[in-house]
């Protein structure tokens, strides 16, 4: 298939071949019928002056009549023109006709309109005369003069002109045959030519086109010479400085996504017509964006772009503060984007950082401030009031002195325990902490906590239940795990009403999990807490004085976190709550054990300086022989921490003891 600009190349040089020949044609046939007919008047002259010539011979007797008519008429026949004499008075003398095909009677008549001005001397030339059949014809008439100079008679020659046309016409289909046979001709070393011409070009433009298409591995070839060499080599040179530019241009494109998808915070570029250049899948999930077409689809908002217009026009950074559904809080800088010369400002970029985060650390930052230096000033509030009267003087009596020594130590031993507790949150979440990792007999574990906190639930007058099936063994840290279920089942008596249940249930979840729970039916916990239970401080109740610190359920979920499990809530308020945490399976042969505690839960075995046993397990479970190296009797978590909270509970009777004193 030829190339567009063969074929216009080709329909130009068509057309003006065509246009010159079709000028020229009409330029011969108005021109060149003219030309004849003035070629055949200036014919006449000469034939007038012959016929008169020949008059006058025979005026003065050299000719006879006889041979002066023949003469006139051989004249007449060769010429094929028409010959009238008259004399002086206008009287036809001699009419012949004998080459053309004009009636004589015409003679007269036209003689009659020209006679006149030729007796009057004049020549008289006329090329357009119709005669009485409607043939035009030419004519040309002198006069006759005598030796004196006198006129005395007249002649007129007269030729039809379509002898003329006759002539012309062949002359015209000759040269109209001819512009046939030559045109094709010329048509074609046209087309050759165009040929010519338009392949190179063509080629040059496949080329562009494939460079178009992203082919920059192709070439123009550049043996031509003149501009068609020029302009091959200006083609390559441009295409490799295109693949260069592209490759460039591509690498930085890749990089400017992979960066914008990294980016935590949402990224979005306008340029001068408002359109989006960038934005990244951050801020999509932001704003829960999927199909992106315009601004509004991205960002639904249009005080946000109007801030970003208000940016591009003012050429000046501006900051927003932006709240989103749920709480949620962004801190958006929109800043404009200048030329080199930083007149021009040729689009507008925004930052939007998601803040909730950041915000609520810094509320936590400032409760944990405001917190820790409340339950600091407590008991030291108490140790003042009491020192202060004793100081002064004013208590004399021994047994409230002692009273009041007593509620002082139990004040700085709540403080120690307070600062204790903080330290142990520290290690937990610097990962600092000791964990021991060991099979247990999670049953027996839960039955020895529900024992030994039937005394005091009974007389908070609450029902402790205990609801433990056929568990395995647990690989956990047993001090831990007794230390979160002090945490919870103290929680649940400090919440839990008189007539009130606090259940401890265990059972299998999964192949390799334990789910123990602490659930209560005391007064819940509202759905705006939940999310905010297991952080430092936090208490449900703002208002209560009493009760810990605030710091238990924190330790339990930095403990659960250190031996990679998981604990959450389950509570409705007014109707109690649920608390559940995982506890690894034991696995046979998985570990040797490490040291233990004598504590015959967990070791059913004498303490001797190399023994070897088995741990009584379930039927299905088979463990490898280990051994266990001795070490000194320690006091263990569960007995620590019940004596904690006892003289916590302790001291807060005697305080408000004191202060009401």
């Amino acid at each position: 298939m030829r190339s567009v600009f063969f074929w216009r190349v080709l329909t130009i040089a068509i057309i003006a071949v065509l246009l010159v020949s079709t000028i020229s044609l009409a330029a011969y046939a108005y021109i060149g019928k003219k030309t004849y007919i003035s070629i055949a008047m200036s014919d006449l002259e000469p034939e007038a002056e012959v016929t008169l010539a020949i008059h006058d011979e025979y005026k003065n007797g050299r000719v006879s009549e006889e041979s002066f008519k023949k003469l006139i008429e051989t004249q007449s026949i060769s010429s094929e023109s028409a010959i009238l004499i008259a004399n002086s008075t206008g009287e036809t003398v001699i009419a012949r006709n004998r080459g053309i095909q004009i009636d004589p009677i015409e003679f007269g008549a036209f003689f009659n309109s020209e006679l006149q001005n030729v007796l009057k001397g004049n020549t008289v030339k006329n090329d357009n005369i119709e005669l009485f059949n409607g043939e035009s014809a030419i004519s040309i008439g002198i006069p006759i003069r005598s030796e004196e100079g006198t006129v005395n008679g007249c002649i007129f020659i007269i030729k039809q002109i379509h002898r003329i046309e006759s002539a012309f016409q062949e002359l015209s289909n000759a040269l109209m045959a001819t512009t046939l046979v030559v045109l094709p001709l010329i048509l074609i070393v046209t087309a050759f030519g165009t040929i010519n011409i338009s392949k190179p070009i063509r080629k040059m433009s496949d080329v562009a086109l494939q460079m178009a298409n992203g082919n920059f591995e192709i070439r123009a070839s550049e043996k031509h010479t003149g501009e068609l060499g020029i302009l091959a080599r200006s083609l390559n040179t441009l295409c490799i400085n295109l693949s260069n530019t592209i490759f460039q241009l591509q690498n930085e494109k890749i990089q400017l996504n992979q960066i914008l998808s990294s980016f935590s915070d949402g990224v979005a570029a306008l340029d001068s017509i408002g359109s989006l250049t960038h934005y990244n899948p951050a801020l999509m999930k932001m704003f829960g964006t999927v199909d992106v077409k315009r601004p509004l689809d991205l960002v639904p908002d249009q005080s946000v772009w109007d801030a970003f217009q208000e940016v591009y026009d003012s050429k000046q950074q501006r900051t927003l503060h932006y709240k989103l559904p749920g709480d949620r809080s962004l801190w958006i800088s929109i800043v404009p984007i200048m030329s080199e010369d930083q007149q021009l400002c040729t689009g507008v970029v925004g930052l939007f950082k998601d803040v909730t985060e950041f915000e609520r650390l810094e509320q936590t930052r400032r409760d944990y401030v405001a917190n820790v230096s409340h339950e600091l000033r407590t008991p030291l509030t108490a140790v003042r009031g009491l020192l202060e009267p004793l100081a002064d003087g004013l208590i004399q009596d021994e047994e409230t002195k002692n009273r009041y020594y007593r509620i002082m130590l139990r004040e700085v031993e709540r403080l120690s325990r307070l600062i204790t507790d903080l330290l142990q949150l520290s290690r937990l979440q610097s990962g600092t902490e000791h964990m021991e990792v060991m099979a247990v007999n999670l049953k027996e574990l839960l039955e020895d906590t529900h024992q030994n906190y039937q005394h005091e639930a009974a007389q908070h007058k609450i029902h402790l239940a205990l609801e433990v099936g056929n568990i395995p063994y647990a690989m956990t840290d047993p001090d831990r795990i007794e230390q979160i279920l002090v945490i919870l089942i103290d929680n649940a008596m400090h919440y839990t009403p008189e007539g009130g249940t606090i259940t401890i249930s265990a059972e299998s979840v999964s192949n390799d999990s334990i789910l123990v729970s602490v659930t209560d039916t005391g007064c819940g916990i509202a759905e705006e807490d939940l999310p905010h239970l297991f952080e430092r401080f936090y208490k449900t109740d703002k208002s209560r004085r009493e009760g810990g610190t605030g710091l238990g359920l924190s330790i339990a979920k930095q403990i659960l976190d250190r031996l990679n499990e998981t604990i959450y809530v389950e509570s409705k308020l007014g109707e109690g709550t649920s608390f559940h945490f995982t506890v690894k399976k034991y696995v046979s042969n998985a570990i040797a054990l490490g040291p233990s505690s004598s504590n015959e839960r967990y070791l059913n075995a004498q303490k001797v300086e190399k023994t070897t046993f088995t741990v009584e397990e379930p039927e299905d479970i088979k463990d490898a022989p280990f051994e266990i190296l001795p070490r000194p009797e320690k006091k263990s978590i569960k007995e620590k921490t019940i004596g904690i909270l006892t003289g916590h509970r302790k001291s807060q009777n005697e305080t408000n003891v004191s202060k009401e004193g």
